[in-house]
């Protein structure tokens, strides 16, 4: 009776986790649109949807520059690049 039960739960356990993982999936794909499409829907939007919408990728820049470290160069590696 138990060994039922614990199998029973182990494959509704298993359902919901695949349905959570196809449910992230699709929430993470970027949409599909064209430039032209993205500007369409731009305009629909009011002024802040899109003023939230700017915040929101100016942090997600700023996350990003904190992650990538710059290159330190010294100084004659800078003067090569100024020569060239």
């Amino acid at each position: 009776m138990l060994n039922r039960l614990w199998n029973g739960l182990k494959t509704l356990a298993k359902h919901v986790v695949t349905g959570l993982a196809e449910r992230l999936k699709q929430w993470t794909q970027p949409l599909a649109e064209t430039p032209v499409g993205g500007g369409l829907l731009d305009v629909s939007r009011s002024k802040s949807e899109l003023l939230a919408e700017n915040a929101l990728l100016r942090q997600q820049l700023i996350v990003l520059k904190r992650q990538v470290k710059q290159v330190k160069m010294k100084d004659h590696e800078r003067l090569l690049l100024v020569i060239r």
